[in-house]
């Protein structure tokens, strides 16, 4: 254990520098006071009134001697320091005429001030210690909220020591009571507790006044230059507790595993002369002891497959405190980490505290509703970016069985990582070092907390390397993450590469230690052979997003090395930013908010709706994606089953299967999984499936809860797999020609057969009316507004085509450059020979580019149109294009839409694992996927044909010489593209308005998403060659049964 006079010594000579200076600055602009009269950290355990308060499963029990004081507050707010009211402590003040908030809250989402977004710049100047307004220099800018309330202790707690707990403050605060000064505080993601035992009026009923004053920004504001919204005040919950003289302060319990994972030793210490008794899962009573290690038997281990609990209880002059604890351990062994003694892999996410209507502000409903999420989808790990997050998420964590990469709230961004990283000046060293060890201290007792994380994108130095060592003396049971210091860490850790550089570290984890390591990169950052990597961020999910998700996982099980990582983020941080119109739904008009909303400088734009999740937390289609690939019981085409749980035999579970025939299900079943070790293989006892020629086959394989769990009913299914038996044989572009009875005109060909009348342009050069069996299927509305199929090559960009696109518009060698944004069609006079018409059509953009589209259309006695596309690429062309095919305007009417192909969410070429092939009905509208910032969206790769209909049933089935990528929206291109600004936009804000007819793509070619945003763009192979292509369109007649 680190003793705590080396520590005082390491940080008073961090400190020195600055200490000198601290008589002529504020305490919140100055590195050597972090704290006043605050309290030591402490594992959270509130004095309990029996033992049996704590043998149930409440994620805190419930005591008497805790009073929460959240709920009404009195406030005034100032932008300006000099501005504040400097006598509203005394506890005669008047506060009648001030103004009420609600705590916890963030004091800019109830209109004080705004919030403000931004990723790695500080809202501040970069002057450190001070804090000073970005663009004047001047030292106004630093808003103060003033708080107050009053109190009343109750009586019961009469002779005992009474504490107040701030869970989360933005940023620096001062404390009276009764209008004294009781101390001050930084680290807003950490609790900082007084003692307030002396400023009380303990008198019954006496009226007790607290006063808060808080600074938006602080020194420490330095270090939480985190990528997220900036907020202030009093953000999580406050309370008053209260224990006996001489009781309880703090306790660690420490285990460990031996004698094959099979038994183990438990000593509680820190807390001298105390007496504890551990309960199992069903509060029988196991172990009791007092000072000294005890030995216990044939115990059950914790994991986030089987997180088991015992609870602890301690007891010392008359205090009783608990906690719920767990047997496990992690460790690096050779190039990876084991578990309990087995190599899983981290499948994760990096989390923020967010709230649409409260910021930073969270409840327990979107705690529980983040873990029951990350439970169903097969995430099994978290990274609490880039701070300590609600001191309950770990209880959750704890108890559902997650792993947490628990990170300290340290992030100095803006100062780089070089010569001005803040980690490499020893001024900074108290700062750094205290956040850690105090993060340690809060959270050590927790099961869940699997390693330690330093903090996040700081220059790495003798700060870090002094904290690290200190961690480790504090808590050496865990290993340490550090990205910026890999070489002083356990792991090494790299974001956002490349599926390709991932094979390449994997191939160099094979390798032995201290083999050569990684050249190119500074050492502090570089990778070692034989060294374990865990990836701490990648997939960045801004939008539309999640591309290769699938290729990043082949190779994280291709080597062992390679422990898994975390997505980058969970949910969108967007909030909701009311306005003065009246909205559609007649209440107040508000739109979902990002960078740049506020106004605020500087503002990254969207680049924090990043969320696997949208800002309600609902369930996406990259959600589903992650949770088909995290699976753990997967099926390979022999029907196979790899069992990837760690601890979970494969029949823990249910097992069914489905034969599908062409898109239908058509037989069914249930079998016996077998008893298949965890991280083993074997053969499933599936029947022998009977195909018929010329159809094509899959079998989905399904594994599901037998039992009712704390995240999903029995019946929910932890794995699906789809495997494909016999391959489609089907020319669904085939017809047999006949000839209709055409008419002309001078702008027109008429071509009427089998109940279809199809009406061509000889100026667009394609069809302006399509009516089949009676029913309209499209028709140019106006002149010059063609609905008929036209080549197009745009979409509406993703975030993460910002490769593509360009960061600004006149990027050199960007889409728009290309000229191609600008698309005309210019025709050539129509010939009709025999039974076809042909047209010939110029496609040009407004430079060079642009492509030749010759077309054939040909008709059958049924009434089906089909049209030959041969494309013909020329000019300068841009890296990528971001689709290829043909665009149309359906009749409004046609709204009812059923297709074979993958589904039922929306998918990309490079997103779509999770889609399983099958006959969907939807309708068009339910095909749009809302983004914060909208974008492309809607996609279904690989489908065979597609039909719309109306409300009659009737309407038209397109099919193609090769799989299709479909999107039908009542949104084009432009009405997403230009709806909201960017990152470096001044804020614009055009919600698309949803068009009456169905604006429908048909195509051959997508560009994968990729990750550009923040990270790699698409792979090579989902990047299609620009060439000279060619296909068939089939249009048939469609009446829906």
């Amino acid at each position: 254990m680190i003793g705590k006079k080396n520590r005082l010594v390491i940080l008073f000579v961090a400190s020195v520098a600055f200490t000198a200076n601290s008589a002529q600055t504020h305490d919140w602009e100055n590195l050597a006071v972090n704290s006043i009269n605050r309290e030591p950290a402490r594992t959270y355990a509130m004095p309990l009134a029996s033992e049996q308060d704590a043998l149930n499963d409440a994620i805190e029990p419930g005591t008497p001697y805790r009073m929460s004081l959240n709920g009404i507050w009195k406030i005034s707010w100032a932008g300006n320091p000099d501005l504040r009211v400097r006598d509203f402590y005394r506890r005669d003040f008047n506060d009648s005429d001030w103004l009420t908030i609600d705590v916890p809250s963030c004091v800019e989402m109830r209109g004080f001030g705004s919030p403000g977004y931004v990723n790695t710049r500080y809202p501040h100047k970069m002057e450190w210690p001070f804090i000073k307004d970005r663009q004047s220099g001047k030292s106004d800018y630093n808003p103060v909220s003033s708080y107050r309330r009053t109190f009343v202790v109750p009586k019961d707690w009469a002779g005992r020591e009474v504490f107040i707990r701030f869970d989360g403050v933005y940023s620096a605060y001062y404390v009276w009571v009764n209008g004294k000064k009781v101390g001050y505080a930084e680290d807003s993601k950490l609790p900082s507790e007084f003692n307030i035992t002396k400023y009380l009026d303990t008198e019954p009923g006496a009226e007790n006044s607290l006063a808060v004053e808080v600074y938006r920004w602080c020194d420490g504001s330095y270090l939480e230059d985190q990528d997220m919204y900036r907020f202030s005040g009093i953000f999580r919950d406050v309370s008053i507790w209260s224990m006996p003289k001489g009781g309880i302060w703090d306790f660690a319990v420490r285990t460990s595993i031996k004698n094959g994972y099979r038994d183990a030793d438990i000593e509680v210490t820190g807390c001298p002369g105390a007496e504890w008794s551990l309960y199992d899962a069903s509060y029988r009573k196991v172990a009791s002891g007092g000072e000294g290690v005890c030995e216990l038997r044939d115990v059950s281990l914790w994991s986030a497959e089987k997180p088991y609990l015992y609870t602890i209880i301690v007891k010392r002059g008359g205090d009783i405190r608990s906690r719920k604890v767990g047997f496990k351990e992690v460790k690096v062994s050779g190039n990876t980490i084991l578990f309990n003694g087995k190599m899983i892999k981290f499948k994760g996410v990096n989390r923020h505290d967010t709230n649409v209507d409260n910021g930073r502000t969270v409840t327990m409903d979107d705690m529980i509703k983040d873990i029951t999420l990350f439970k169903r989808y097969n995430i099994n790990t978290v990274r609490t970016s880039h701070y300590p997050n609600h001191h309950l998420w770990y209880n959750l964590c704890d108890k559902y069985g997650i792993y947490v990469c628990a990170e300290a709230n340290v992030e100095g961004h803006e100062a780089g990582y070089e010569e001005k990283g803040l980690g490499r000046f020893p001024e900074w060293m108290h700062s750094i070092v205290e956040r850690n060890l105090r993060h340690v201290e809060f959270y050590r007792n927790h099961p869940s907390v699997t390693l330690w994380s330093m903090g996040n994108e700081t220059g790495h130095g003798v700060c870090f390397t002094n904290a690290i060592a200190l961690v480790k003396a504090l808590d050496p049971s865990r290993p340490i993450h550090w990205e910026r210091g890999n070489p002083d860490a356990d792991v090494d850790s790299r974001m956002y590469p490349s599926v390709e550089w991932l094979e390449e570290r994997g191939r160099l984890g094979d390798k032995p230690r201290g083999a050569a390591g990684e050249d190119g990169w500074p050492k502090e950052n570089s990778m070692s052979a034989g060294k374990p990597f865990w990836m701490c961020e990648y997939a960045h999910a801004m939008g539309n997003a999640i591309g290769n998700f699938q290729e990043y996982w082949d190779v994280f099980y291709k080597y062992d090395s390679l422990t898994g990582g975390c997505i980058w983020d969970w949910v969108d941080q967007a909030v909701w930013k009311y306005t003065d119109k009246v909205g559609a739904d007649g209440k107040r008009d508000r739109y979902l908010a990002y960078g740049g909303d506020w106004d605020e400088q500087p503002n990254d734009g969207p680049f924090n709706c990043n969320g696997v999740v949208d800002p309600f937390r609902n369930v996406t289609a990259k959600l589903v994606e992650v949770g088909h690939v995290h699976r753990n019981l997967v099926v390979d085409g022999d029907f196979n089953l790899e069992n990837r749980f760690g601890f979970t035999y494969a029949d823990e579970f249910d097992g069914a299967w489905e034969l599908v025939e062409d898109g239908k299900v058509v037989r069914r079943g249930t079998f016996a999984v077998p008893h298949i070790a965890p991280l083993s293989k074997g053969k499933l006892p599936l029947p022998k499936f009977e195909t018929m020629p010329g159809r094509e086959y899959f079998v989905n394989v399904n594994f599901s809860l037998k039992d009712d769990t704390a995240w999903a009913k029995k019946g929910w299914e932890v794995a699906r797999n789809q495997v494909a038996l016999a391959p489609a044989s089907a020319k669904y572009a085939e017809i047999v020609s006949a000839k209709p009875a055409f008419t002309q005109d001078e702008k027109t060909i008429t071509a009427s057969i089998g109940g279809t009348k199809a009406v061509f342009c000889r100026r667009s050069g394609t069809l302006c009316e399509l009516v089949m069996n009676g029913k309209t299927i499209l028709r140019d509305p106006v002149p010059g507004v063609v609905a008929g199929p036209q080549l197009t090559c745009f979409r509406a960009f993703t975030d993460n085509d910002i490769w593509l696109r360009g960061r600004k518009l006149e990027d050199a060698g960007t889409f728009y450059l290309s000229g191609l944004t600008q698309l005309r069609h210019h025709a050539h006079p129509a010939k009709i020979e025999g039974n076809v018409i042909r047209f010939t059509v110029d496609v040009t953009g407004s430079k060079s580019a642009g492509f030749t589209h010759e077309s054939e259309w040909s008709f059958a006695a049924d009434g089906t149109v089909a049209v030959k596309n041969t494309v013909t690429p020329h000019g300068t062309m841009p890296p990528a294009l971001p689709r290829l095919g043909l665009s149309l305007k359906l009749d409004k009417d046609l709204e009812v839409m059923r297709y074979y192909g993958r589904g039922p969410r929306e998918n990309y070429i490079d997103r779509k694992t999770a889609s399983f092939f099958g006959v969907y009905d939807s309708t068009v509208s339910e095909q749009f996927e809302a983004y914060v910032r909208p974008q492309d969206n809607g996609y279904k790769c690989d489908v065979r044909w597609a039909a719309f209909a109306g409300a009659d049933g009737k309407g038209v089935k397109f099919s193609a010489s090769e799989p299709l990528f479909v999107q039908a929206l009542h949104y084009g291109a432009e009405d997403l593209e230009f709806a909201r600004h960017r990152n470096g936009q001044q804020r614009f804000r055009a919600d698309p308005v949803k068009r009456d007819e169905v604006c429908l793509n048909l195509d051959i070619r997508q560009l994968g998403l990729g990750g550009a945003s923040c990270g790699p763009q698409p792979m090579a192979k989902y990047t299609f060659p620009i060439r000279k292509e060619s296909w068939t369109l089939k249009m048939e007649p469609f009446e829906k049964k």
